[in-house]
């Protein structure tokens, strides 16, 4: 989808307006792509979403569904948004981050126009071209903080931005995730979802930190994005990979849990 404004005027494209000819004719234009101003629907989302589901404490089986990297493939992003609306039986969505391409302003103005249409609640992590230009300040205003957790009916999920070359190579809160995934009893399955895999570009595979944690936590399933290729299975140690491939494959996935259990769908759309 080619995201055209043209404002006309009498059938002419008010380019006067611009050259200042004809100052009756206004054009709705904004100053900058850089501009940090979020409208207020768009600001809190996380929390918002949280709002709408209820955070209910019985282990009934239920189903989320999973996108990610949709950048500015802006076509297939509504076609998602509208297959995923045909079905009844999804809980709420996860994105597994780079919402974006370049971070702009615009982009995610056009990302948050489109998520909205979905019919059931989503949340978001942080993706390495959401750190572009001001990136990180649009996502926090607009979701929120980039680490939290919550727990739906046993399963609890665990949202971490785990960015290194893009947030100028320091660090994520590796201490903050690792405290996090702990089982307090509370939850049947623990659910980290971060947009870089372990296995991937910004990390050392099998001796990264990020894997040690997962595998030091016995974490059974392991949701990511980056790749732009699907992938489900074991690259070493304990833990499962879910990675979905972009936005522009044409599909998503769906993951059941039912009483500490998994079960991963790829679909076509």
């Amino acid at each position: 989808m080619i995201r055209r404004d043209f404002i006309k005027t009498n059938g002419l494209v008010c380019l006067s307006a611009i050259l200042g000819v004809f100052p009756g004719c206004s054009l709705p234009y904004e100053y900058s792509p850089y501009d940090n101003e979020v409208k207020s629907k768009f600001r809190n989302l996380t929390a918002k979403n949280l709002d709408k589901i209820k955070i209910i404490n019985n282990n009934e089986a239920f189903k989320f569904a999973f996108i990610t990297d949709t950048h500015t493939f802006y076509d297939e992003f509504n076609n998602a948004v509208t297959a995923l609306n045909k079905r009844d039986d999804i809980d709420f969505v996860i994105h597994g981050g780079d919402l974006t391409l370049s971070a702009l302003h615009k982009e995610f103005t056009w990302f948050n126009e489109i998520i909205a249409k979905l019919n059931v609640p989503f949340f978001t992590v942080i993706g390495n071209h959401d750190y572009l230009s001001n990136g990180e300040r649009l996502y926090h205003t607009s979701f929120g903080e980039n680490n939290y957790t919550f727990t739906y009916k046993g399963c609890k999920f665990v949202m971490f931005d785990n960015i290194v070359w893009e947030r100028k190579n320091t660090d994520p809160d590796f201490d903050w995730f690792n405290e996090n995934l702990k089982n307090d009893g509370s939850a049947d399955l623990v659910i980290p979802v971060s947009h870089i895999p372990p296995y991937s570009d910004q990390y050392n595979g099998e001796d990264s930190i990020l894997n040690q944690i997962l595998e030091n936590n016995n974490i059974k399933l392991s949701i990511h994005g980056h790749t732009h290729s699907f992938y489900h299975g074991k690259k070493y140690g304990k833990t499962d990979f879910l990675v979905g491939g972009d936005i522009a494959d044409n599909h998503y996935q769906v993951i059941t849990i039912d009483n500490g259990n998994y079960s991963i769908e790829n679909i076509a759309f």
